[in-house]
């Protein structure tokens, strides 16, 4: 059978399973955190956070609830089980409907800028109202080598092109993830963030300096303006839109101000204490110290560079930091820095950490300039 066809009948079983008393907790957790209200008033929404829940949502036992469905139907071959685990990469964007390709349309991801070809479960009655130019916003799954629309459709004319833009722009901005389904995008940041870690280093002589709290806004704001001289000699630097900073930030005796190669700027405060603690083991005693050091190491999206740098200027007292705090007495800096770094920080070790910067295109860079005050 057709992959979509069977898709078009898999589909509604997996909804029906995720809306089963199996998982009538969680599921209505999930509603309410989308209408924190209890007035579900947006079937469109609604419609959304069930096939996430289906989906995407981790459950307490640590599967997803397609991951369920697939456990529980011993029946499916081996290509339905494929491509129902496969539904859990899925494709949110803003979409622009540039045709219609026999009983699928051909859609542009604004967000991403690649081209899908999506069908239906429903077949193509479900794209009679889309015209060529029109929006939609919406979820895609993979069925074999081509996509499915999953969920509810939002569709908008195109004379919303521009709201779209804007919105594009602010979704790859706070989630790179979903513009770096494009490998070119992905190329392109990690050669940008590569140029600006060069730079930082050029401007301040490392990649980790450590200042007041206070004096962060300024330091951020003297490397924009340095990155913009490194990309325009010529020009006077514009001046760069305010960073807003949190008053734990502000308010710190010290904060490192770190340019994590491949990432892009991460802080963190109270680093005088680190610093203090790697200069006298006995300070781990004191709970404060004790859990700046455990919040660093086990926090498993901070860099593990930091830790490194401290570890370096004196490993046989790094060496007694860690025994204490893990309890481990024939602890070696040495010999097993590198392997608790990988245990507590492994995506900085598999290649899977992205920049945190995306290189937006030049349709989405001016709707954002046009649309702020």
């Amino acid at each position: 059978m057709d992959l979509v066809k069977r898709a078009g009948q898999l589909k509604p079983m997996l909804v029906e399973f995720a809306m089963s008393p199996l998982f009538d907790r969680e599921l209505t957790a999930a509603i309410e955190e989308a209408f924190p209200d209890l007035i579900v008033d947006d079937e469109a929404l609604l419609s959304m956070v069930i096939d996430h829940f289906a989906l995407q949502h981790r459950l307490e036992s640590g599967v997803t609830v397609v991951e369920a469905f697939v456990a529980a139907h011993s029946e499916l071959t081996e290509a339905e089980r494929d491509m129902l685990l496969g539904w859990q990469d899925v494709v949110e964007g803003m979409f622009e409907v540039t045709g219609k390709d026999r009983d699928g349309i051909v859609l542009v991801n604004l967000v991403d800028e690649l081209t899908y070809r999506a069908q239906s479960n429903l077949g193509r009655t479900a794209f009679r109202q889309l015209k060529k130019g029109t929006f939609i916003v919406g979820r895609l799954v993979p069925v074999g080598e081509t996509w499915m629309v999953s969920g509810h459709l939002l569709v908008f004319p195109a004379s919303h092109r521009g709201e779209m833009l804007v919105a594009a722009a602010r979704q790859a901005l706070s989630h790179p993830d979903a513009a770096f389904r494009n490998p070119a995008k992905l190329a392109e940041a990690r050669k940008l963030v590569a140029e600006q870690h060069e730079a930082f280093v050029d401007r301040f002589g490392s990649d980790l300096i450590v200042i007041p709290g206070v004096e962060v806004p300024g330091k951020v704001h003297e490397f924009e303006r340095h990155w913009a001289h490194v990309v325009r000699p010529d020009d006077e630097p514009p001046e760069p839109v305010p960073m807003e900073f949190p008053d734990h930030l502000l308010d710190a005796d010290s904060v490192a101000m770190h340019f994590v190669p491949g990432e892009g700027m991460s802080f963190y405060p109270d680093y005088h204490l680190l610093e203090e603690l790697f200069g006298n083991p006995a300070l781990l005693a004191r709970r404060r110290y004790r859990e700046t050091l455990s919040d660093l190491l086990g926090d498993p999206d901070t860099s593990p560079e930091p830790l490194r740098q401290l570890a370096a200027r004196d490993p046989a007292k790094a060496s007694k930091v860690f025994a204490r705090l893990l309890r481990r007495k024939a602890f070696s800096w040495e010999t097993d820095g590198e392997a608790l770094l990988r245990q507590h920080k492994p995506s900085y070790f598999d290649g899977t950490v992205l920049p945190r910067t995306v290189v937006l295109s030049e349709p989405l860079s001016k709707a954002l300039r046009d649309a702020r005050p």
